[in-house]
C-alpha cells in the first residue's frame, strides 16, 4: 500500500558561486531529504496543526576555499528554527543532511522519537 508524502507549502532558495549541474543536485537533495527524513518531520507538524504551513527557505554558498556553507530557516506552526553552518563543507549535500538531521531534533526531541 502506498501512501501518499506529506508535502511543504513552500521552498525558497538561493545558490550563490554555484554552479547550475551543482545547484540540480542540492535541489535533488533537498527534495529526497523531505521525501524521506523530512516524512517523519512533517507528520509531527500536521499531527499538532492539520493547517500547518510549512516553509523551507535556505540559501547555499561556495565560498572562496571552495568549500560549501548554508543557511536553513524552518519555518511552521508559528515557529522559525534556524541552522547556520559556516564552516564550510567539501560536500555540499552534506550541509543539507545536517540541516534536516537538526530540524528533526527540534521538532521531534533529541533521539528522534515521536514524543505524544
Amino acid at each position: 500500500m502506498t501512501t501518499e508524502l506529506l508535502q511543504v507549502s513552500d521552498i525558497k532558495f538561493k545558490f550563490v558561486n554555484v554552479s547550475e549541474v551543482m545547484e540540480a543536485d542540492l535541489k535533488k537533495a533537498v527534495d529526497h531529504q523531505i521525501a524521506n527524513k523530512g516524512q517523519t518531520i512533517l507528520k509531527k507538524i500536521y499531527a499538532k496543526n492539520i493547517d500547518a504551513k510549512v516553509i523551507i527557505d535556505y540559501v547555499i554558498t561556495k565560498n572562496k576555499s571552495g568549500l560549501y556553507e548554508a543557511d536553513f530557516i524552518f519555518l511552521y506552526n508559528g515557529e522559525r528554527f534556524v541552522v547556520e553552518n559556516h564552516k564550510g563543507f567539501k560536500v555540499a549535500s552534506d550541509l543539507i543532511t545536517h540541516a534536516f538531521d537538526k530540524w528533526k531534533r527540534k521538532v521531534l526531541g533529541f533521539w528522534g522519537f515521536l514524543s505524544r
